[in-house]
């Protein structure tokens, strides 16, 4: 999981959803369209502008097919939505399927939010620290999270860092305020475009400023690329329907790519579904989300696609570091087969 888990939806919002769930199946069939289940990763946020900006732009209409989504406790739950039927389609880190996989789930991802990896170390300018090996002596505050604290450690080490010399702290999802009182001198798996654009509005400091702190990718740091958040299925739904997939996804594309030309009317149409977004820290948040979609193998291929070569090192480096119990067969958890391409 990456640090999306940061926000958890209220109960009260989750039987709304399930309610406007309900009512979307209803519509579907009267309007003789078919019924896609989406799980969200928890509560929506800024990274759902593209599907979102998907049904908006009505690119799922035109696909004859009514979404509805589905927003689950935390995001773990989505995959266990996925293989027991409660959803047709749902948002997972590269990490939970690979996971999922590793104890015979049958979930595989169909495609890529993120060309790259969005956790690394964020450090204020006013700390000092200008290279990796310079948080020696520093106290990190991470979010506990299993994969995120691997990369850290890996990275360190890699990066000639002393780690016993690094202090490592779990705070949760929220560790802004102990950033900002200096309990902790930095984050020590900070999500590339969220926890920056945080930081500076706690300055009061335009949002896009990259002035006021260091970020040390993992993925630039020693750990092998991967992937983040994508679209995934259950194999069994894709062998019985692979069309529906096909059309999901075609409409899924175009919304992430209309999120990506047009941001700003991204984030308005996103918060007149949920005004509580922030404005200018959403606008930098689509920004970086929009720049780490995109990679030259997109150009080839076009948004969503993925390197199968990538997840063979991932799930290497994931059992190597005793992540999943078992060898997983990675041909099995990735496919681009139902992808529009270029």
């Amino acid at each position: 999981m990456s640090g999306f888990g940061r926000t958890r939806i209220k109960l009260a919002a989750a039987a709304l959803f399930a309610i406007a769930m309900a009512a979307g199946q209803g519509d579907a069939l009267a309007q003789g369209k078919t019924a896609v289940k989406f799980g969200l990763l928890t509560q929506p946020g800024i990274w759902d502008a593209g599907i979102f900006g998907a049904v908006d732009q009505k690119f799922f209409d035109a696909e004859g097919l009514e979404v509805s989504f589905v927003s689950p406790a935390t995001p773990a739950d989505g995959l266990k939505l996925l293989a027991s039927g409660g959803v047709t389609f749902a948002t997972a880190h590269s990490t939970e399927v690979i996971t999922a996989r590793s104890r015979d789930l049958p979930v595989v991802s169909i495609a890529t939010n993120h060309q790259f990896g969005t956790a690394g170390i964020m450090m204020p300018v006013t700390s000092g620290v200008t290279t990796i090996k310079g948080v020696e002596g520093k106290t990190l505050g991470v979010t506990g999270i299993p994969f995120n604290k691997t990369m850290l450690e890996y990275s360190l080490k890699k990066s000639g860092v002393d780690v016993d010399k690094v202090k490592i702290v779990t705070v949760g999802f929220t560790p802004m305020p102990l950033l900002m009182s200096g309990r902790i001198d930095g984050l020590g798996d900070a999500i590339t475009w969220s926890e920056p654009a945080m930081y500076n509005m706690q300055l009061k400091k335009p949002a896009d400023d990259k002035t006021t702190y260091k970020y040390f990718a993992f993925f630039e740091n020693g750990v092998p690329r991967y992937y983040t958040l994508g679209v995934v299925a259950d194999e069994r739904n894709l062998a019985k329907d692979p069309e529906l997939a096909k059309k999901f996804l075609r409409a899924w594309a175009k919304g992430q790519a209309w999120a990506i030309a047009n941001q700003k009317a991204a984030v308005d149409s996103l918060r007149k579904r949920y005004p509580e977004l922030n404005e200018a820290e959403s606008i930098a948040n689509l920004a970086e989300i929009a720049r780490i979609t995109q990679s030259d193998e997109t150009k080839q291929h076009g948004l969503g696609w993925q390197d199968p070569a990538l997840w063979v090192k991932q799930e290497a480096f994931m059992r190597e570091a005793g992540l999943i119990p078992a060898a997983v067969d990675t041909s099995k958890a990735v496919t681009n087969a139902y992808l529009p391409g270029k």
